[in-house]
């Protein structure tokens, strides 16, 4: 039995990392200028590209090149994830802005209208960078389809996210003076973009994967001796506490009104919750509702006569649990990364206050992601020890093989050692 102090301790250990964001926060909210773009430690260089780039080479090191393969070509990965960060996501936000409109919060001036120009960016911009990555791997889910669903949708947002934001950038009166540049402007947004995909996540990425394919034994001793898995930890407290820096630095936080910034807080947690429950049942649905849709898409007269191929393409399949985490952390997180560069090239001709104003919701937004994110990992990995402890505590009557959904289309299917069993009976 644990006595308090010590049970209260042994709750720290284990969730030291929530404990290292509330620090990151408290830095940035004192010593802004350390840690924010163009500050004493430079970030944008030492954290931005240094910091994640060894993020991505320790992740390079750890993976096998077979896992990474394997994810590049799982289409039905990628239509889930990036469907949902870059077409669903942004279609909800849209929803809820004119919700917003409509009911006259921003004509009476209860929520300004930089924050909802913001909060458009916001449902816009692709998934975060590194936090997702790192969240993957310490709730235990599939870490290769977080790093390949992360390079995609940041090509794919960066061609795709301009092109949203100005189609959804309200055209009411109340904005009118916020509408953003011509789109000549993105030249330069693109290439820093780019530059850091590469620089940042590829290029390490691929060197700890040559690393791994050389000396595979030596790089597994690294890893285990040296704790390089936590050190990615470390690393991504840092990347908050950039995060957090800036936000406090442009001043806009203090100077918005406190009604549009409270909102936006709140409003905030409310959608990354309800986005990553989105993620989830969309990745993994109950199976009745897998069995329901399939006899009446798939496995309907019509479905059975479809093109095997085409009829895998309407088959709704359960993804497997580390999958399905994957796609939680992707698809619900938004990024600074293209967020804040995206806005200063957008509204190029605005004063700097204009501009810092609608990077507000981007920063709350990835700021809070992290926070809420940590208490996933928690909830992922009791979900995923459940599914272990189930598997392992199947056991059959009278010798019969159990009955398993492999596939996850809800059509049961036998284990080949079973099935040879029962074979033979």
């Amino acid at each position: 039995m644990l006595t308090p102090v010590k049970a209260t301790w042994a709750f720290c250990v284990r969730n030291w990392l929530i404990f290292g964001f509330g620090l990151g926060c408290l830095l940035g909210y004192l010593f802004p200028h350390v840690a924010a773009r163009g500050g004493i430690i430079r970030s944008e260089y030492s954290v931005l590209y240094a910091g994640i780039g060894l993020i991505f080479f320790i992740n390079g090191m750890q993976l096998s090149p077979e896992k990474l393969r394997e994810h590049v070509t799982n289409w039905r990965l990628h239509i889930v994830v990036q469907g949902i960060n870059m077409a669903l996501i942004p279609l909800i936000q849209l929803a809820i802005i004119h919700i917003i409109i409509a009911a006259g919060a921003v004509r009476n001036g209860t929520i300004d209208a930089s924050i909802i120009v913001g909060m458009v960016v916001a449902g816009c911009i692709p998934t975060t960078i590194a936090s997702n990555v790192v969240m993957t791997r310490n709730s235990g889910g599939d870490e290769a389809a977080a790093i390949i669903e992360v390079v995609i949708g940041n090509v794919l947002g960066s061609i795709l996210s301009p092109w949203l934001i100005y189609g959804f950038i309200p055209t009411e009166p109340e904005f009118a003076s916020y509408q953003p540049a011509p789109p000549n402007n993105l030249g330069p947004m693109y290439k820093a973009v780019m530059m850091q995909l590469g620089l940042a996540v590829l290029l390490p990425l691929v060197a700890g994967q040559v690393l791994r394919w050389l000396w595979p034994r030596k790089v597994l001793w690294v890893l285990s001796t040296f704790y390089l898995a936590q050190f990615c930890s470390v690393l991504l407290i840092m990347v908050a506490w950039t995060t957090f820096s800036g936000a406090f630095q442009t001043g806009s936080l203090y100077a918005l009104p406190t009604s549009s910034v409270v909102f936006n807080v709140f409003v905030n947690i409310a959608e990354y919750l309800f986005f990553t429950a989105l993620c989830f049942y969309i990745a993994n649905p109950p199976l009745w509702a897998v069995k329901h849709v399939n006899i009446h898409v798939a496995d309907s007269k019509l479905g059975s006569k479809l093109p095997p191929a085409i009829r895998r393409g309407f088959t709704v399949k359960r993804m497997p649990r580390d999958q399905t985490i994957a796609v939680c952390f992707c698809g619900a997180a938004k990024t600074t990364s293209l967020g804040i560069p995206l806005i200063a090239a957008m509204w190029s001709q605005m004063d700097d206050f204009t501009i810092s104003a609608i990077q507000v919701p981007v920063l709350l937004y990835t700021v809070e992601q992290v926070f809420v994110a940590q208490f996933f990992t928690i909830f992922f990995k009791n979900w995923l020890e459940k599914e272990s402890k189930a598997a392992s505590d199947v056991e059959t009557a009278d010798g019969d093989p159990p009955v398993v959904d492999v596939d996850g289309s809800g059509h049961p299917r036998i284990p080949e050692k079973g099935r040879a069993e029962a074979g033979n009976v």
